[in-house]
């Protein structure tokens, strides 16, 4: 099960995900509300918290863990300190807001599910709360629904999986067994393949992450956060196979304290996937995501260069322009979104395999100066027609 129910007026079946050992899983869950007995009220959701996370939060660190296990951490975004809102509605664009859950209505909530052992459990559970909240004294004040949902090993899991170890100053993979590629927002099952020998590190000095193919940057990432969120307790990394020609790169960054000053959104995530080709480190296509949406772009040139950890308001203002944009195009082409969900990675014909296809096989080549980015993030990108750009942008994922 990918997707967890959990309806606040009924009893609903166990609910079990597959974690995936050492990685960041979505764990996407579906509300519902049939009968309205929430209707009016504005409500949050998060995992239960335990001691540790109840004493964190009242440093400024807001985060959770399972009821019994400390081998993951689960986190959110937005900046809601206290949790997701259970509905919200969007308003300047950027922000988002707590509204009441309407009947017959469902929402889709997202958390990160990240493993770090060092143990690699068979179980182990997390409690989900609905709650209402004291938005002005910070408090909850009546949890009325939970849902109980186990964590499960994958049956298959190799003992040999790839995880990232530092080493001679950077990161780099360990293992023979790597997971097949995994979305974000469209979880699939998780399977393991064999992996060759690659030579791919990750290197940070100062505020510059080198992804290094052999002694080649072929991707560098910018973070304008003081101090550095270049930290191993803020970020993650994970390698899947994603097809016969390229290896894909993910690379999680994670805002859990407020004390890190300088206007940050907290709590926050952000990430990319870099496809880098396996025959010589260049990455060819990227994504990140833009308010709810994962935006795929082709890489123009090498090395990729993209920035993380800006301000809450320069971050604000390169969303709003990116969300404009997206928007401008969807109304000037058709005057409407995707119609229903809508993966580039999945689904029938998505564009990213196809793309993925034609340039792992090609000579990897430079499109020239003057690229415009509808990604706000990914720096040198080639500018795409608008229907080809539709399709490298998800639809909402709080639609499915």
């Amino acid at each position: 099960m990918t997707t967890i129910l959990f309806p606040l007026d009924e009893a609903a079946p166990a609910a079990v995900l597959t974690y995936r050992p050492w990685g960041t899983r979505t764990l996407k869950v579906r509300v519902t509300d049939v009968n309205g007995r929430f209707a009016n009220r504005p409500l949050r959701i998060r995992p239960r918290l335990n001691d540790k996370a109840q004493a964190e939060a009242q440093t400024g660190i807001f985060r959770a863990y399972p009821d019994d296990s400390d081998a993951f951490v689960i986190s959110w975004g937005g900046g809601h300190e206290p949790g997701p809102c259970l509905k919200a509605e969007d308003y300047l664009l950027a922000f988002e807001r707590c509204v009441p859950l309407q009947t017959d209505d469902s929402s889709l909530i997202y958390f990160n599910l990240a493993h770090h052992g060092p143990d690699v459990p068979e179980r182990a559970t997390v409690t989900l709360e609905v709650f209402a909240y004291d938005e002005k004294r910070k408090q909850v004040q009546e949890v009325v629904a939970t849902r109980t949902i186990a964590l499960q090993r994958p049956a298959a899991y190799p003992n040999d999986a790839v995880h990232f170890v530092q080493a001679d100053g950077a990161w780099q993979p360990a293992g023979a067994q790597v997971p097949a590629y995994d979305p974000r927002w469209w979880p699939r099952d998780v399977t393991y393949g064999a992996l060759a020998d690659y030579p791919l590190r990750v290197q940070v000095a100062g505020d510059a992450l080198r992804v290094l193919w052999g002694e080649t940057a072929v991707g560098i990432i910018t973070d304008h956060t003081k101090p550095s969120i270049f930290q191993p307790e803020t970020m993650m990394l994970e390698l899947f196979d994603f097809d016969q020609w390229h290896l894909a790169l993910r690379l999680w960054f994670f805002w859990q304290d407020v004390n890190i000053g300088g206007g940050h959104e907290v709590p926050d995530a952000e990430r990319f996937d870099l496809l880098l080709r396996k025959k010589d480190g260049f990455v060819t296509l990227a994504c990140t995501d833009m308010h709810w949406r994962e935006v795929w772009a082709q890489i123009d040139g090498a090395p990729l260069r993209a920035t993380l950890g800006l301000s809450n308001a320069a971050k604000l203002k390169l969303l709003t322009e990116g969300i404009e944009k997206i928007a401008h195009m969807f109304k000037r082409e058709h005057g409407e979104d995707h119609e229903g969900v809508y993966s580039p990675v999945d689904g029938p014909r998505p564009l990213i395999p196809r793309q993925a296809e034609r340039l792992g096989q090609g000579e990897f080549t430079t499109r020239g100066k003057g690229a415009e980015a509808h990604i706000p993030m990914l720096e040198n990108v080639v500018k795409q027609s608008d229907d080809i750009t539709k399709k490298m942008v998800s639809s909402d994922v709080r639609l499915g």
